[in-house]
């Protein structure tokens, strides 16, 4: 159950995250978030979303570490990087929560849900196989 937990995680962390590493899809995809936040009536500046070439640069290589990281958990679903896993995903919902705060799309509380669920998910499963 342990190993199924780890796997299922990353496969999930594969599928969002790949996205951003591929340009485009990556464009496309930062252009969906605002037309929810539009949809929403969050009304968040379309100036935050805009992003240059720089900018873009970091996004997709977030995508290709996510990626990464993903395909090392599939190849070696051990509790080891799946505590790590489980801790790195409470940091980055802490942050994706300061961007919120600093005036981001509410739009992204989707990706904190995200974080939060896949840390529990492995917690829970590393717990209960100790």
């Amino acid at each position: 159950m342990q190993e199924r937990t780890i796997k299922a995680v990353a496969w999930c962390d594969l599928a969002l995250t790949a996205p951003f590493a591929i340009p485009f899809v990556a464009e496309a995809l930062i252009s969906l978030i605002h037309e929810m936040d539009r949809q929403a009536g969050f009304g968040t500046p379309v100036t935050l979303f805009e992003m240059g070439p720089l900018s873009m640069m970091f996004v997709h290589i977030m995508g290709v570490l996510g990626v990464v990281w993903a395909f090392a958990r599939l190849r070696t679903p051990i509790p080891a990087l799946a505590r790590i896993d489980a801790g790195a995903r409470l940091a980055v919902a802490a942050l994706i929560a300061y961007a919120i705060a600093q005036g981001a799309t509410p739009v992204l509380w989707l990706f904190i849900a995200s974080e939060i669920t896949g840390s529990m998910a492995q917690f829970f499963a590393l717990r209960r196989y100790q």
